[in-house]
């Protein structure tokens, strides 16, 4: 049985929108990357880059809160 939480479609997208913000160059462009993409490619840099989410998602300093949208 999976008991791992997916985050909701709004929590992905504030998730790569504060790696945007606050992630180097890299991470940054690979955000834009991500914002651009179709669903399949959304799904492929996901897949390759987990820890964007450990770092920029729900439950992080830069995980936006509604008042900052």
């Amino acid at each position: 049985m999976n008991t791992t939480i997916s985050p909701s479609a709004v929590q992905h997208h504030r998730t790569w929108l504060a790696a945007g913000q606050h992630g180097g160059g890299f991470v940054s462009c690979l955000a834009a990357a991500w914002l651009r993409a179709d669903a399949v490619n959304r799904a492929r840099i996901d897949a390759a880059f987990p820890e964007i989410a450990e770092r920029f998602g729900p439950g992080t300093a830069f995980y936006p809160h509604e008042a900052e949208l």
